[in-house]
């Protein structure tokens, strides 16, 4: 798989080698990441991992392997996200729905107030807004329109 990579990686054309959920992975993919990072022939080769840091703890096969990339003295960088501010989840319900900021600002603040901000919650909020009925594209008006008492009264599942 690394000579693979190494035919399609070149520095005309780097790639890009993205995990998610590296929490739920399992350690001989763990030690492929570990030989993607530390393979020099493999330079034009950007790996990317995510994972819940509140699931990953010491002695995590995740931790293990940072540790092992830290004595390695591999480039590593770290950037931890954060749940979203009101003010972003009205621009991202903005954007959704394709509607100016000023006429979402009921329906962003109900969606801020029942996801903390967190933007998969936020994301999956809204399709099942839509899928319930409780968001729905108008034909007449050509928007989308909301059913703020229906959406108020719904409760939020912890896991979405």
């Amino acid at each position: 798989f690394g000579r693979l990579l190494g035919a399609i990686a070149r520095r005309s054309r780097p790639l890009i080698f993205f995990m998610d959920d590296l929490q739920w992975a399992d350690e001989v993919s763990l030690e492929l990441v570990r030989s993607f990072v530390l393979d020099t022939l493999l330079t034009p080769l950007l790996v990317l991992g995510c994972y819940r840091d509140n699931e990953v703890a010491e002695g995590h096969p995740v931790k293990v392997l940072l540790g092992k990339l830290a004595v390695s003295r591999a480039r590593v960088s770290t950037l931890r996200t954060g749940n979203m501010d009101e003010a972003t989840v009205k621009a991202l319900v903005s954007d959704a729905l394709h509607m100016s900021p000023r006429l979402v600002g009921s329906l962003s603040r109900i969606v801020y107030r029942k996801t903390n901000g967190n933007g998969l919650f936020v994301v999956q909020f809204l399709k099942s807004l839509r899928d319930e009925g409780l968001l729905t594209f108008s034909l007449l008006s050509r928007q989308w329109e909301w059913d703020v008492d229906g959406i108020t009264s719904r409760d939020m599942a912890d896991d979405v």
